[in-house]
């Protein structure tokens, strides 16, 4: 178990600069600088599929994106916060393009509601255009389903699909865009088909789980970009970053935002300051 341990992780800290395989120039992806850069993107978005935009990018205290008609104007508006660590989590700058296409969607189709909020076949619209617009700009379509494997729910919502009917709808626009399907995604398919009890997060993304002592209850996850998540209701939270250290005995090292350290041993204890067993890391390659 140690050596496995070791083995991985140390493989995945000298491997993680490789994941930057998309065509965009940052080695760890983030969403949109500024609402300039919004803009840009979705003036890409429209002209990929010979449109014009007809509606305004604005950064916004919303709780992710939405497509909004105020005063006879259409706008979208993002969260930028949500945007940077979607695109952390899931390790591509599509995910962003992706949740972007999907609110031009809403609008180049002028289904964006007035009042109240989009119907399930408006969703599915949308998605499926998300999916067209990714194949012409380049994505894969895996990259194309980055965000809805992170972000849709396995069960339909008063205001949303199901994830695996969604994520339909973004294969069907992406096929229906020239794409041709591989037998990698064709492999894939089973995993989001089939109800999952953990949760959002899709297992390519996930490179280790923790486990806390002071909180057994609760999911946390390191993913291939070095990140910590935790999740927890369908939420997706960055809690800190894993780095190697100069250390024989404590090779690894948790860090947070505010500094806070844990330690990670070679049998994969983690520690906090004080030397107190915390919890411990586990991969698959563990099991």
């Amino acid at each position: 178990m140690k050596i496995k341990i070791l083995t991985f992780l140390t493989c995945l800290l000298i491997t993680v600069g490789s994941f930057a395989q998309y065509n965009f120039s940052s080695s760890e992806p983030s969403g949109f600088a500024t609402a300039t850069e919004a803009s840009q993107m979705a003036d890409q978005i429209v002209k990929a599929v010979g449109l014009k935009a007809n509606f305004q990018v604005a950064e916004a205290q919303v709780s992710n994106a939405l497509a909004v008609l105020h005063q006879g104007k259409r706008y979208i508006l993002y969260n930028r916060n949500f945007i940077d660590a979607l695109t952390k989590v899931t390790g591509t700058k599509w995910a962003a393009i992706s949740v972007l296409a999907h609110e031009i969607g809403h609008h180049l189709y002028n289904k964006t509601p007035r009042y109240g909020t989009p119907t399930l076949s408006t969703e599915l619209e949308a998605d499926e255009f998300s999916g067209y617009v990714l194949e012409k700009m380049g994505a894969t379509l895996q990259e194309a389903e980055a965000a809805m494997k992170m972000l849709a729910t396995n069960y339909a919502t008063r205001t949303h699909p199901a994830k695996n009917d969604r994520l339909n709808s973004i294969a069907l626009g992406w096929k229906n865009a020239g794409g041709v399907d591989t037998e990698e995604e064709e492999d894939e398919q089973p995993e989001y088909s089939q109800p999952e009890r953990q949760s959002i997060i899709p297992r390519e993304n996930i490179a280790a789980t923790l486990f806390f002592n002071a909180s057994p209850n609760n999911t946390y996850y390191v993913t291939k970009r070095l990140n910590v998540i935790q999740v927890s209701n369908q939420q997706v939270t960055m809690i800190g970053h894993l780095s190697r250290s100069n250390s024989r005995d404590y090779p690894y090292i948790i860090s947070d935002n505010n500094g806070y350290r844990l330690y990670i041993d070679n049998s994969g204890r983690i520690l906090n300051a004080d030397g107190k067993t915390v919890g411990t890391i586990k991969t698959d390659e563990d099991s």
